[in-house]
């Protein structure tokens, strides 16, 4: 009986430790803003590396249909730094990078519950090249294979009035490694891009890999962006952010609901 006590007991140290379920929830008057990657199913373990960036289509759909149970209120970015006053249970979805998924599985379930994302894309997301290992700092042939947004479903998807384009640079580049001009040309060229694209303003920006310093940030607001997302963990608040360092909430592809409703909860990844 014992034993039983005591891996009952580490189970519930093990499973408080990863979720910590015992801290403060934060105030639904901040937003959250939740950073995605990819919806599609996983690949096998043994090939894949960031299986974390990919949440699979019926756990998003779970996760948009506890939000709208929940009456979250969804914007853009854009829409929602224009706000004078942000209402409670705001909510931004973003998805980092412009995976073809993002058209193929997330839209159609976006609008099904009549929820809103920001897609921030990498301008030269062709080139098989462009997505790097951040921890190894060398390309990664696993996220290299995926295929990516084609212009054509990025306009069907601007049509729809769901989904706001924003820039995440033209090659996904670790801004605070090159020099001015490059960092110019990353930042303010790629949103130059987009309008010419697609015909559209482009207001909303991301850093690449969430790394960014003083100069990137002056840059992006000369650039005439209203707001630019980070990764750092946590929800928006204005007394504490600027519209150019706004934190999102990472959901991770290897967590199930529960862990979600937490998230969103705590207003933090963990």
């Amino acid at each position: 009986m014992i034993y039983i006590f005591i891996t009952i007991l580490l189970l519930f140290v093990v499973f408080s430790i990863r979720f910590k379920w015992w801290k403060k929830n934060i105030s639904y008057s901040h937003p959250r803003v939740l950073m995605y990657h990819m919806i599609s199913n996983h690949l096998p373990k043994s090939k894949s590396k960031f299986n974390r960036l990919r949440v699979k289509p019926k756990e998003f759909e779970k996760q948009l249909k506890w939000l709208k149970k929940n009456n979250f209120k969804s914007y853009t970015l854009s829409e929602l730094v224009s706000l004078k006053e942000i209402p409670k249970k705001s909510i931004v979805i973003t998805f980092d990078d412009g995976y073809e998924d993002n058209f193929i599985n997330a839209f159609p379930l976006l609008q099904k519950y009549d929820f809103k994302a920001t897609i921030y894309i990498v301008l030269n997301r062709f080139n098989n090249n462009w997505a790097t290992d951040k921890d190894l700092n060398i390309a990664s042939d696993e996220l290299n294979k995926e295929k990516m947004l084609t212009n054509k479903q990025i306009i069907s998807m601007i049509n729809s009035g769901f989904i706001e384009i924003a820039s995440h640079t033209f090659d996904h580049v670790n801004l605070p490694t090159i020099a001015d001009t490059d960092k110019i040309h990353q930042i303010e060229k790629s949103k130059e891009e987009i309008i010419n694209l697609f015909d559209i303003g482009c207001s909303s920006f991301a850093y690449p890999f969430g790394f960014y310093d003083k100069k990137d940030v002056k840059i992006v607001e000369k650039s005439n962006y209203t707001n630019a997302t980070t990764t750092v963990n946590g929800v928006y608040d204005i007394t504490k952010y600027s519209k150019f360092e706004i934190p999102r909430i990472m959901v991770s592809g290897r967590q199930g609901l529960f862990a979600f409703i937490l998230k969103i909860k705590k207003g933090r990844n963990r």
